[in-house]
């Protein structure tokens, strides 16, 4: 088809610069809002049968890193930035009236925290009557706006601290000759305090480019509109209408141009769209008009009877809610399946429909359009297979109703081509074959915007857009991460209880004198619809009269379903729940370790996890208990004790804060109440993610220890301190040997060890 030479003359200006690096985001500094989470042991001879007894884990403490704010706007192909309108290399000349210009940009976070960035045009220099400026995002929808009426860009941290936009300038369509028109995104940050959950910006305070926050106050340099990226233009209809799948559609044809089947009825089926927080909802569906996408289709994730798909006529898309495959099996038993495994690739079929509304034939291209209406940067095309493979590995094609298969591609065009006669509606499918990611991280819509081209026109831009949206189900489940979404695996939490009659229902866990045991557990959807999860649980050997619930947060027992198993309520995309797993031990239970295995299967995505390793301990007379805390300067002795341990005074068990750089010191307190020494004794930590090692120092019963020896990791025993500097990670193990054999010495009946362990914020 004959090329535009005025946007290829605008895609030429506005290379100018393009060989400079891609913007790269700040991944040095530790995130913001970073749980730095400790957890110490202690390892001993048993004195009961003089054997190496079962590790003792200490309570797990947190310290969570502030937020240090920082960003830039900088045009995304690496052009110098810090211009102004006369001086910008952005530029294009000879526009016609009604030219929209896209400029691709990129917002970078050099901080360690999400911002909420504001975007507004800067102007100055331009034409008396300003062009129309709108912000877009990498799909091409515009981003909302504030109440203020400016652009809002939610600004990750970390290796996600890129954010592509587009500014879209529309030149006037009365703009006369030789006139000058112009914008540059200007940001800005609005501070909401210097707290953890803030952003790092002092209350009332404003943050601009380039800009940072020292001794809790904005630094003013460089000053606002100081670092701007201007783009400078200087001035010198096909009628086609894309649309979901609708019940009427205007005088139906296939994609050859000629009367063909029609589009699936609309029918009832049902979709999770259950609101979050619904309890007993064991099928957490709701009706809606809708189709299934094709049954045959083998990899269809729903099965035989096909994915829902809504249509949604005002919105201009459908939405599709696809199923989890039966395809990952768990690769490591002994600890569990926390979240679907990668598995193999799942295929939707969407139908869509072209109206032409004019009088006069069309042929039309079809292809997946990014903001700028030309193919999805990043897409590439195979014409002899029909299929588009987008960046993110997601495939499509275009395929005919009839015959089911590719769409070809006309003489003169570059995609697959349909007839669209004047007056009537071209039928067309859209096969959408997505990756079957790992549920590891969050599972976000995909949403395939289909661009229509009029081969009538100059250009590869789309005339009309459709969007095809599919909702893929993901799920966490394992043992509980407190303020991070997801759970783990590891570490397994080990749960004391003394057989009998002593029960109390609670979701306390660190009560080891009664019959309870308390697996604090998390529900996580990572996925991108809402869903309920059936809860259950075993543990093998323990005897009739065990009783498994499981409870909210309150306290209260879940509902069952008819097979006695438990239903959460349901939980909203992108959150998760706290359950706790509460198992009674009845009297007669022999001592031992008892390994408890649970699952939870989502009731409407399928996703099936499991948690194989946490322990039940059930213990004999004595123990040794072993409880961490964390210097904070304030809280007073006793007022967070742990596993029967009081917290010595200006040291806590709660969640405290660090900022890059300062030290966190633990105090690990190990208790032997049983009534005989205990032999071997040592205290072990382990150096925290995102810190480095400084130093380690022990007493007994509060007296310093003269004589200390150290094992680092599964070496030997040696009198010669770790280093300074040690890595996330180490393991240090500490322990008195007033003997001098180099074997850690016997810890007295009744008596406590307290190793002071400090590390660095990174």
């Amino acid at each position: 088809m004959n090329a535009n030479t005025k946007i290829l003359a605008l895609m030429a200006a506005l290379a100018v610069g393009s060989a400079s690096a891609a913007p790269t985001p700040n991944t040095t500094s530790t995130a913001s809002g970073t749980p730095i989470t400790n957890q110490a042991s202690a390892t001993f001879t048993d004195p009961g049968t003089g054997q190496p007894a079962t590790e003792v884990k200490s309570n797990t403490v947190t310290t969570t890193v502030l937020p240090l704010p920082g960003f830039d706007i900088v045009y995304d192909d690496g052009t110098p930035d810090g211009n102004t309108l006369a001086t910008t290399p952005k530029a294009v000349t000879g526009a016609t009236p009604g030219l929209i210009v896209p400029t691709e940009y990129a917002a970078v976070n050099n901080g360690n925290t999400a911002l909420t960035v504001i975007l507004r045009p800067n102007v100055t220099g331009g034409a008396s009557t300003a062009a129309e400026v709108k912000y877009l995002d990498a799909s091409g929808v515009e981003l909302p706006k504030n109440s203020d009426g400016n652009s809002v860009l939610t600004l990750p941290a970390g290796t996600s601290g890129v954010v592509k936009f587009t500014q879209q300038l529309t030149i006037p369509a009365n703009a006369p000759a030789n006139a000058t028109y112009g914008a540059s995104p200007e940001g800005f940050v609005t501070g909401t305090g210097l707290a953890n959950g803030q952003n790092g910006i002092p209350t009332g305070s404003t943050l601009y480019e380039n800009q940072t926050v020292q001794s809790g106050a904005v630094v003013a340099t460089p000053g606002q509109a100081a670092d701007l990226q201007f783009v400078r233009v200087t001035t010198f209809q096909p009628t086609l209408q894309g649309s979901p799948n609708v019940a009427n559609p205007v005088n139906p044809v296939g994609p050859g141009g000629t009367t063909g089947p029609t589009p699936p009825a609309l029918v009832t089926v049902n979709v999770p769209t259950v609101p979050g927080g619904t309890p007993n909802q064991p099928t957490p569906t709701q009706t809606a008009t809708g189709y299934p996408s094709t049954p045959s289709n083998p990899a269809d994730p729903s099965g035989a009877n096909g994915t829902p798909i809504v249509p949604d006529v005002q919105g201009n898309k459908q939405v599709a809610y696809a199923r989890a495959d039966n395809d990952n099996p768990s690769t490591n038993p002994a600890v569990g399946q926390t979240n679907d495994l990668a598995g193999g690739a799942d295929t939707v079929i969407f139908t869509n429909q072209l109206k032409n509304n004019g009088t006069s034939d069309d042929t039309v291209q079809l292809f997946p359009a990014g903001g700028d209406r030309a193919l999805l940067g990043g897409t590439t095309f195979d014409a002899n297979t029909g299929v588009f493979t987008l960046p993110d590995g997601t495939k499509v094609r275009f395929l005919s109703p009839g015959t089911g298969q590719p769409i070809p591609v006309a003489a003169g065009a570059l995609y697959p081509t349909v007839t669209a006669p004047a007056g009537k509606t071209v039928i067309y499918r859209t096969e959408v074959t997505l990756p079957d990611p790992s549920d590891a991280a969050r599972v976000d819509p995909v949403t395939i915007v289909v661009g229509a081209d009029s081969l009538n026109d100059a250009g590869v831009f789309s005339d009309t857009n459709t969007f095809n949206e599919v909702r893929q189900g993901a799920a966490q489940f394992g043992d509980s991460t407190d303020g991070v979404l997801g759970a783990v695996p590891t570490p397994a939490p080990q749960q004391s209880v003394m057989p009998g009659n002593n029960t109390s229902t609670n979701t306390s866990t660190t009560n080891d004198t009664d019959n309870v045991a308390v697996f604090p557990m998390d529900v996580a959807n990572l996925g991108a619809y809402n869903d309920s999860y059936t809860l259950s649980a075993t543990a093998a050997g323990l005897p009739a009269g065990t009783t498994v619930t499981y409870v909210d947060a309150s306290g209260a027992a879940l509902p069952t379903n008819g097979a006695g198993n438990f239903v959460t309520p349901v939980v909203a995309a992108g959150q998760e729940i706290k359950v706790y797993a509460v198992i009674t031990v009845p009297s007669g239970t022999a001592a031992g370790n008892y390994t408890v295995s649970q699952k939870a299967v989502g009731n409407y995505s399928t996703v099936t996890m499991t948690d194989l390793n946490d322990v039940i301990k059930v213990g004999a007379v004595g123990a040794v208990s072993v409880a961490k805390f964390v210097q904070d300067g304030k809280t007073g002795a006793g007022a967070t004790p742990q596993n029967g341990i009081d917290n010595p005074a200006n040291y806590t068990a709660n969640n405290t804060a660090a900022l890059p750089g300062a030290n966190i010191v633990y105090q690990i307190i190990g208790k032997n109440t049983y009534n005989a020494p205990v032999a071997g004794f040592a205290l072990n930590d382990t150096v925290p993610t995102n810190t480095t090692f400084q130093s380690a120092s022990l007493s007994v019963n509060g007296t310093a220890v003269t004589k200390l020896i150290y094992k680092i990791g599964t070496g030997t025993w040696s009198a010669s301190a770790p280093a300074a500097g040690a890595a996330a990670g180490t393991v240090i193990a500490v322990a008195a040997d007033d003997d001098n054999n180099n074997v850690p010495d016997a810890l007295p009946s009744g008596s406590t060890m307290e190793l002071i362990f400090t590390v660095k914020v990174n």
